[in-house]
């Protein structure tokens, strides 16, 4: 570290130097035996020479680092995991560099009758709440929707808890902090107002408090009405527009806008949860509230699908996806004319769907929640945070389980790297991290992969 004297020091070299450059020729003292040229040689040349401007050369880019991730790897993943756990079908997608990777699947969509694919749509339970969230941020930003403004300047002003000073907002809600407890789900704007009007549906706590943290279905119901009477439409037309579209993902918070074909069957250890037939016929709600008891876990995607959303999150909020190039060629043995498609190395096509401020508005933790047996974590609005998993800096994430249904999401913004898995009919089997082992199993081989140094 330079001291005060240095500093000074160092202004009068600079002074020195700055008084000698700007003096005329004919003060400089030519006794001393050094001389000052009034201008530069020219390159090459003698005196009177011009001097030709030489290219400037700028360095080439450093490559942008390229995924690692092989088919091989996933398939190899899946076998290795599979050896260990049972399960009706699994499917797996990952994120790399913040890009849509590798996919791969296990098993039946429909025993018997249909393989499970990484396309199939799997209702994936609680990791809907983080789509919910991602809509929050998005209509925030948007100027929808203010994140701290108490829920009854949405729903009127009897939606108000009587035992608190201050009142659940939005992002309380995103905290499992409302104070709302935590009430069967239920769907129906005007219902749904009544029990907010209702006294004996809060508790004696201020929002906001994490010591009374109470995980919330019903919360979730809330939450996305709120964000309904706010766009003053439905929650799955905003998320269509907002983010589907965009990314070119088909999933839908509601069942019934998905074909039966492309739907799995929720399969549990001693039977069938829910069959995709049944959840492929499940009413399309057409007004505000209506959707509501599908909004805490019935979004239906498939592990691609929702790949993309966690690739938004684990790159700032922009979604990439190649551009690809096109060539003819020649089928060798039929002769046919043919136009190949591959991807342009390091080309892209950028989508911001979400700022960095939102993005880091859903990651900021708020505080911590310790539940007896497993370690504890951090909740940031609707995602959780770890330190030091799966060899991992740090995780964001989310789980998810419902009618044989077993889901983990997560991604480490600091690598770009993410994993989506779900399951069906697997064993409800949770590790010491408050995650499903199936699902942390695989994914711990893939960020395993994902940071080996390609050849």
């Amino acid at each position: 570290m330079h001291t005060p004297l240095s500093h000074l020091g160092a202004w009068f070299v600079a002074l020195a130097l700055l008084l000698t450059a700007c003096a005329p020729a004919s003060s400089l003292s030519k006794g001393s035996g050094s001389s000052v040229p009034e201008e530069p040689p020219a390159a090459g040349g003698g005196p009177g020479q011009s001097m030709e401007a030489l290219p400037v050369v700028s360095p080439e880019p450093e490559p942008e680092p390229q995924p690692v991730l092989t088919q091989e790897d996933v398939d190899e993943a899946l076998a290795r995991v599979m050896e260990r756990y049972k399960a009706a079908g699994v499917t797996v997608a990952a994120v790399e560099k913040g890009r849509l990777s590798q996919a791969g699947a296990w098993g039946w969509a429909v025993k018997n009758e249909r393989e499970m694919t990484p396309d199939t749509k799997i209702r994936i339970a609680s990791i809907s709440k983080v789509v919910v969230a991602m809509c929050a941020v998005a209509m925030a930003e948007d100027g929808v929707l203010d994140l701290d403004a108490p829920i009854s300047t949405y729903w009127g002003a009897g939606a108000v808890n009587p035992y608190s000073k201050g009142q659940p907002t939005a992002r309380t809600f995103m905290t499992h902090t409302s104070s709302i407890k935590n009430l069967d789900t239920a769907r129906g704007l005007s219902k749904l107002r009544g029990i907010l009007q209702s006294k004996s549906s809060w508790r004696s706590m201020e929002p906001g408090n994490g010591g009374y943290w109470s995980y919330s279905n019903f919360g979730m119901c809330v939450l996305g009405t709120t964000l309904e009477l706010a766009y003053d439409g439905l929650l799955d037309d905003y998320l269509q527009k907002r983010f589907l579209e965009p990314i070119g993902a088909r999933a839908s918070f509601c069942g019934g806008e998905l074909d039966v074909g492309e739907v799995a069957t929720l399969y549990t250890t001693g039977g069938v949860g829910r069959s995709a037939a049944d959840h492929a016929a499940q009413r399309i709600p057409s007004k505000i509230g209506d959707t509501a008891s599908y909004l805490p876990g019935g979004y239906t995607t498939s592990a691609v699908d929702m790949a993309k959303l966690v690739a938004v999150l684990a790159n700032d909020g922009v979604y990439k996806e190649p551009v690809y190039g096109y060539t003819e060629t020649e089928d060798p043995e039929s002769g046919t004319r043919m136009v190949v498609a591959e991807p342009l190395p390091g080309k892209y096509k950028e989508t911001r769907l979400l700022s960095e401020d939102s993005v880091s508005e859903l990651e900021t933790p708020q505080f911590t929640v310790r539940l007896e047996g497993y370690a504890p974590f951090e909740q940031c609005l609707i995602l959780r945070r770890q330190e030091d998993v799966m060899d991992q800096e740090v995780l964001y994430y989310h789980t998810g389980s419902a009618y044989g249904v077993f889901s983990l999401m997560t991604y480490n913004p600091v690598t770009q790297n993410g994993v989506v898995v779900i399951t069906t009919g697997a064993s409800r089997n949770m590790n010491e991290y408050g995650m499903y082992a199936l699902c942390y199993d695989l994914m711990e081989i893939l960020y395993e992969k994902m940071e080996e140094q390609p050849v």
